[in-house]
Order: C-alpha cells, then sequence, then structure tokens
C-alpha cells in the first residue's frame, strides 16, 4: 500500500486539504497506526436463495381403505427464525418467526420432488438468524400433518455460495418423523455504499 501522504498542505499561506490524500483514502487508505484491515462499507441487507428439492423416505400419515397409513400428500413451508442476541433480564427471549415461502404439493408421494426455488431479502440485524423447514401432509379434511423440522445452522452475514446437501429430519421433531430432504442455501451481502470514513 502507498504511503499516507500529508493530510493538509500549504498553498498561498493557507492550509487546504491535500488532492493526494484525498486521492489515497478514496483508494482504501488507512492511518498508518491502523490494524491494516480494509474498510468495508456497512451491511444493508442480505440475499438469502434457498432451494427445497426433494426429500425421501417420509413418514405416512394417510390411511388406505384398510385403515393402513401408507402415504401423505407433502408440502414445505420455510421460514426465518431470528433469535435476539442477548437476553433483557427479567424478560422472556422474543424467537420472531417470519414466513418466507411454501412449496407445492405432490399427492401421495413419500419420495417428493419439489424442486422449489425462492429468494428472500433480509434486513441486517444483530439477530442470530435460522432458516426453518417443516414438512406437513395436507389434508382436506382435517388440519395438516406436521411430517418433521429442519432447522439449519445460524445464517452468516457474508457471501456464500451452496451446494445440495442432504439433511436428516430429527425423529423427535414430529410424531413417528422419517426420511431426509435435500437443502440448497447461497447467501449474497448487499452494502450501503458511499459512507467510507472522511479521515
Amino acid at each position: 500500500m502507498a504511503p499516507q501522504p500529508r493530510k493538509f498542505i500549504s498553498k498561498n499561506g493557507v492550509n487546504i486539504l491535500n488532492p493526494e490524500y484525498l486521492a489515497w483514502k478514496r483508494n482504501g487508505g488507512k492511518k498508518s497506526s491502523s490494524s491494516g484491515t480494509q474498510w468495508q462499507d456497512p451491511i444493508d441487507k442480505m440475499l438469502i436463495q434457498y432451494s427445497v428439492l426433494q426429500a425421501k423416505d417420509l413418514v405416512a400419515k394417510d390411511r388406505n381403505l384398510f385403515g393402513k397409513k401408507t402415504s401423505s400428500d407433502p408440502y414445505v413451508k420455510v421460514s426465518l427464525l431470528r433469535i435476539p442476541s442477548s437476553k433483557v433480564p427479567g424478560k422472556k427471549m422474543q424467537i420472531q418467526k417470519i414466513k418466507l415461502g411454501r412449496t407445492g404439493t405432490l399427492k401421495k408421494n413419500l419420495s417428493p420432488t419439489w424442486n422449489y426455488s425462492h429468494t428472500s431479502a433480509i434486513p441486517y440485524s444483530s439477530e442470530t438468524i435460522h432458516l426453518l423447514f417443516e414438512i406437513y401432509d395436507e389434508d382436506q379434511m382435517s388440519s395438516d400433518d406436521l411430517m418433521g423440522v429442519v432447522k439449519l445452522p445460524a445464517l452468516e452475514w457474508k457471501d456464500s455460495n451452496g451446494s445440495a446437501v442432504w439433511y436428516e429430519i430429527p425423529k423427535d421433531s414430529a410424531k413417528k418423523a422419517t426420511g431426509s430432504i435435500q437443502l440448497k442455501v447461497s447467501t449474497s451481502v448487499r452494502r450501503v455504499q458511499g459512507l467510507r470514513p472522511y479521515c
């Protein structure tokens, strides 16, 4: 990195800002006493692109004519969990659940392929955020039955190009939950431009 130019120069007996110093700052210059980390514009939001690709060996929820459970009509709800980074003494921690999307329903299928993709923009915050995938069996005559829930590890505020990964559906996430689901998540950070420190 080029050495730091003088901040002020004298011109006709008047101290003015040195144009070379301003150019040095615009090009990412730092005070010579800095730690060496380059300035980055603050994060404005993050684009989360998620895909619900397929699942296999899901639990059967629907009964046939003989009363035996043989199939299901599965779909997936996608939500964002926002968990406060610190707990306020005397107050219950408020976890916010925000609906992001939903796959279509595939009839009578325990190993469905949805190939559903969507992108959501999440404003920056200091909260811990997780993606939540809830698998349901759609019922016409009663409330939909939960088949399993997968919560991904906390998302990081950085660019990432994820690959398709199989996740086992936790057995304790729903009654008699079985199987696994294939998901893909990528993130892209957007920053506020033009807020570089002047000095």
